[in-house]
């Protein structure tokens, strides 16, 4: 576990907590979960959607384990949707994940997920219109039950309502300090402390992206016929001509077949006959373009305006 990473349980009774290194006594009303147990209490019903959103490192990832391990453990069908764009745990970056909670787990990494939705870059800024869209159709597609809808820490209140309109919680649990009265609405409005847990570098950010990448991009390489792919950008057609331009070799996609994500690469080589993506998926049709180069174990950042594609 990293430094200052708040975990998502405690010791009950008969168990025993083994701390390497230095320990100190925590208060219940400030660290831990059991400052959470009461909101949990609200949030936990079977086939309700809960939303959990605030600033970045508040915990809303450690509070939305929290809750499946408590569904697991209460037997509940549940659902974990991972809004988080730019330092998602189901999901590379640039990309949404869900899954169904099958297991308790100490991080949501430790879940596995089934459905994925592409947004193309690292920042709602600019694209919270569509990060909204595919978190409310992750959302949907996801199967009867009780829902937890993680988002990420994008500090923008018209954002976040846009979220909650597309996501239509039951509860809306918002984590932190600050008011948050303006997000009010046809939904339970719950307010949690946050884990205070140790805020994340930005090497720390940077390496938890990267581990994200290689988990699912794979180490294969495929090759298709220019006439057999479909680039998109942001859910819109783009020409290979204006792909070819920006020189894309290295750039971090998502692969679509029968209109859904089924797996994500890192393009090798174009040209005016054939892609070469560097996957383990073979069954794609589309590819979907994004703003981020993966260059020499190194991630970057292109501009790409919808004139360049």
């Amino acid at each position: 576990m990293r430094a200052g990473k708040a975990l998502p349980f405690e010791p009950g009774e008969g168990c025993a907590l083994d701390i390497q290194g230095e320990s100190w006594p925590a208060n219940s009303k400030s660290a831990g979960t059991a400052m959470w147990a009461q909101a949990a209490d609200k949030a936990l019903r079977s086939n309700a959607t809960v939303m959990v959103t605030g600033a970045t490192d508040t915990g809303k990832s450690t509070f939305a384990t929290y809750l499946a391990n408590l569904a697991v453990a209460r037997g509940l069908t549940a659902s974990v949707i991972d809004g988080d764009i730019g330092q998602g745990d189901l999901a590379p970056p640039a990309a949404l994940g869900a899954c169904t909670a099958k297991k308790q787990a100490t991080d949501l990494r430790d879940f596995r997920a089934d459905l994925f939705e592409f947004v193309g870059t690292m920042t709602p800024a600019g694209a919270e219109g569509l990060v909204a869209e595919k978190l409310g159709s992750l959302v949907r597609r996801m199967p009867s039950g009780l829902k937890i809808v993680n988002t990420d820490g994008y500090d923008d209140l018209q954002y976040r309502r846009m979220l909650a309109r597309a996501v239509r919680p039951d509860v809306l649990v918002c984590m932190g300090t600050g008011d948050f009265s303006a997000l009010a609405g046809p939904w339970e409005l719950v307010k949690v402390p946050s884990s205070g847990q140790a805020a994340k570098t930005r090497a720390e950010r940077v390496g938890r992206r990267l581990e994200q990448y290689m988990a699912h991009v794979g180490t294969g390489l495929v090759q298709k016929p220019m006439e057999k792919i479909r680039i998109m950008h942001q859910g819109r057609p783009v020409g290979w001509d204006r792909l070819l331009a920006l020189s894309p070799a290295g750039m971090f996609v998502a692969l679509g077949s029968k209109g859904a994500v089924s797996g994500f690469g890192v393009i090798e080589s174009i040209s005016g006959s054939a892609i070469e993506i560097r996957t383990d998926v073979h069954d794609f049709g589309t590819v979907h373009a994004s703003d981020i180069l993966l260059v020499d174990s190194r991630e970057e950042r292109i501009t790409l305006q919808m004139q360049d594609l």
